[in-house]
C-alpha cells in the first residue's frame, strides 16, 4: 500500500510529493524515502521504459554472487507470467534439497528492488512453509538483503550499484521462457552520477 502525503517548498507554492510504502502488516518498507524536490529541471528525463532481461546472462551473474555460499547453489531462473520463477539447492546441516518458488509483485523503489516470495516447494512439488525460506534468508545475514518475516516479502539494496541522481521505478513485469521483460513508467536523471555543481576553489578570493 502506497500512501502519498503532501509537503510545501517555504519559497513558492509548489508542492512537492513524498511517498511512503508500507508492508501489509503495517510495518514500514526499507523502501521508506523521502522523494527529493526538484527546484530545477533534470539533466534527463523518459515517460516509460521497456527492458528485456536475458535470464541466461543473470543466472551466470546470481551464481557468481552465490559461489561464496556453501548452503546455496545451482540457481534456475525461469519467467513465470508477472512472477520470476526460482529453483536453488539448499544444503541444510549437510543434506542438499531442490527448493522452487516464485518471486512476485516486483518493483523497484527509491533504488531498493521489492519481490513478494510465492508458492514455495520443494523438488516434487512438496509444500515448504514460507517461514523456512523467510528465516533461512535471514540466516544469510546479507547487508544487501531485508527480509519482512510473516509477510513473505523480500526487499534488495541496489543503492552501490544504482546512482542517487537516477530516479527509476518499475510499473509491471512479464516473463517468457529465458526472459524478463520489465517496464518502467516516468523517471529521471538529475544530474551525471556524482557530478555536483561547480565550486569555486578554496584559494580564490574575490576581487
Amino acid at each position: 500500500m502506497v500512501l502519498a502525503s503532501k509537503i510545501e517548498c517555504p519559497t513558492s507554492n509548489i508542492q512537492h510529493p513524498t511517498f511512503n510504502i508500507h508492508t501489509y502488516g503495517g510495518d514500514v518498507s526499507p523502501i521508506l524515502t523521502i522523494v527529493n524536490s526538484l527546484l530545477s529541471p533534470p539533466l534527463a528525463r523518459w515517460d516509460g521504459l521497456h527492458l528485456a532481461l536475458d535470464l541466461d546472462h543473470l543466472e551466470r551473474y546470481l551464481e557468481g554472487l552465490l559461489s561464496t555460499r556453501e548452503e546455496l547453489r545451482d540457481l534456475t531462473l525461469t519467467g513465470a507470467g508477472d512472477a520470476l520463477a526460482a529453483e536453488v539447492t539448499v544444503v541444510w546441516k549437510g543434506i542438499p534439497a531442490r527448493v522452487a518458488l516464485e518471486l512476485a509483485e516486483i518493483r523497484l523503489r527509491h533504488r531498493h528492488l521489492g519481490f513478494r516470495m510465492r508458492n514455495p516447494r520443494a523438488l516434487g512439488g512438496i509444500p515448504v512453509p514460507r517461514s523456512a525460506i523467510e528465516f533461512g534468508l535471514k540466516a544469510l545475514d546479507s547487508p544487501l538483503l531485508s527480509v519482512f518475516v510473516g509477510e513473505g516479502i523480500l526487499v534488495v539494496d541496489l543503492r552501490q550499484w544504482l546512482p542517487e541522481e537516477l530516479v527509476l521505478e518499475i510499473v509491471t513485469v512479464q516473463g517468457t521462457s529465458r526472459s524478463l521483460h520489465v517496464w518502467f513508467g516516468p523517471g529521471f536523471l538529475r544530474n551525471l552520477p556524482g557530478k555536483g555543481p561547480a565550486l569555486l576553489p578554496s584559494s580564490t578570493t574575490a576581487s
